[in-house]
């Protein structure tokens, strides 16, 4: 079954935000990883900001990052929509369709995280980050 995720981006000040809502919310952080955790090179100053994290309590869940976009005000969060599909040529037909008049901000391929993902803003300014499992690909030699 595919799900939606709220995908919330606070530039710079995501641990600081992960702990407020870990006290206000009673929740915890699943996962985080840096930019620095990447196999992937990123600039230096990036390095020790939250690259992903995954935040769930009784009421909510969400993903959350730093992101990479140093042109906005620090902590004036955005929010995408991240979408978990199981079957990949489903993920493709709405990548495709999300993308008509829109803009691909990352085309769909498979990630050193073992997902087939992809981002697209819409043609209204919403962004979409399209997520599939693909565990049976390895991307350093892209065997299946």
């Amino acid at each position: 079954m595919s799900t939606l995720q709220p995908h919330v981006t606070f530039h710079g000040v995501c641990r600081d935000a992960l702990g407020f809502y870990s006290h206000a919310l009673s929740g915890e952080i699943r996962t985080l990883s840096t930019f620095n955790d990447s196999p992937v090179e990123f600039p230096e100053h990036l390095l020790s900001r939250v690259m992903h994290a995954e935040f769930a309590s009784p009421e909510v869940q969400f993903f959350a990052s730093d992101g990479l976009d140093d042109s906005l005000a620090q902590g004036s969060g955005d929010v995408a929509f991240h979408v978990r599909f199981e079957d990949e040529k489903r993920q493709n037909e709405v990548f495709m369709a999300l993308s008509e008049m829109g803009q691909i901000v990352m085309p769909l391929d498979y990630t050193f995280w073992k997902v087939r993902f992809g981002m697209v803003t819409d043609k209204y300014g919403i962004r979409w980050m399209l997520s599939c499992p693909a565990e049976h690909v390895d991307i350093y030699t892209q065997t299946t």
